[in-house]
C-alpha cells in the first residue's frame, strides 16, 4: 500500500512540473519580423557606356547594410549606395554585395585616348569671317560658339595686337559664350581672335582659335 501511494505521489509531482513549465513558456513564441532589402535600379543602368571617372548610383527598397563592391569605393546614403570610380577602361563587371543579396551589373568604360573630342559646329562667327558688322554683335550683346557636345572650359577674346577686349567668358552645356561689357564694344576695322580650351565629359580636351575681321566703316 505504501509503495502504491509513493508511486502516485511521484506521478502527481511530475505532472505539476510539466504544467508549470508549459504555462511559463507561452510568451516566448513571439518572432520579430525580418525586413528583406532588395535591389531596385542602377543609374546609369546596366549595359551603359560610362566615363572612367563616373559614379554609379544604386537604389534599394530599404536601407542596405554592409554594402561592398568588387571595384570602386562605395558610399551608402539611406536607400542608395554610390559606387565611385575611377574605373579601368574596357568591359566592367560590377558586383555589389550587401547583407541580403548580390547584384552584378555590366558596363563599358570609355577610354579618353580613343574618343573624339568636341568640335565646333556653329556660332556667331567662324574662323576667317570677313566684314563682320560690329553693330550686329554689340546689339545682341554676346558671341556664341557651339560645340558638338556638352563641354567645360574657358573662352576669351583679344585683338590681333594682343589687347584684352574684356568681355565675360563662360562655358555651359554645348556653348561657349562671350558677353559684352559696356564700354568695351567690338569696333570697326579690327581683327579679333577668340580662343579657348574645352573638355568633354570623358576628359578629351580641344583647343580652338577663331579669327574674324570687322568692317572697315559704317
Amino acid at each position: 500500500m505504501r509503495k502504491s501511494f509513493r508511486t502516485f505521489a511521484l506521478l502527481l509531482a511530475s505532472s505539476l512540473a510539466v504544467s508549470i513549465f508549459v504555462g511559463c513558456g507561452g510568451d516566448d513564441d513571439t518572432v520579430e519580423e525580418v525586413v528583406q532589402t532588395n535591389f531596385v535600379a542602377a543609374d546609369p543602368p546596366s549595359g551603359s557606356e560610362i566615363a572612367a571617372n563616373a559614379s554609379i548610383t544604386l537604389t534599394f527598397d530599404n536601407a542596405p547594410a554592409d554594402v561592398t563592391a568588387n571595384v570602386g569605393a562605395v558610399v551608402p546614403s539611406g536607400k542608395t549606395a554610390i559606387v565611385l570610380g575611377p574605373f579601368t577602361p574596357g568591359p566592367l563587371n560590377l558586383t555589389v554585395i550587401w547583407a541580403d543579396g548580390t547584384q552584378t551589373l555590366t558596363y563599358t568604360v570609355a577610354s579618353p585616348c580613343c574618343a573624339s573630342p568636341a568640335v565646333i559646329t556653329g556660332g556667331t562667327v567662324k574662323d576667317g569671317d570677313m566684314n563682320v558688322d560690329p553693330e550686329v554683335i554689340n546689339s545682341t550683346g554676346k558671341i556664341e560658339i557651339i560645340f558638338s557636345e556638352d563641354v567645360t572650359g574657358r573662352i576669351n577674346i583679344i585683338t590681333q595686337a594682343g589687347e584684352e577686349v574684356g568681355w565675360i567668358g563662360k562655358v555651359e552645356g554645348n556653348k561657349a559664350t562671350l558677353e559684352r561689357v559696356k564700354g568695351r564694344e567690338i569696333r570697326y576695322h579690327m581683327v579679333y581672335i577668340i580662343m579657348g580650351k574645352v573638355a568633354d565629359a570623358l576628359g578629351n580636351e580641344a583647343a580652338f582659335k577663331i579669327r574674324f575681321f570687322t568692317k572697315t566703316e559704317k
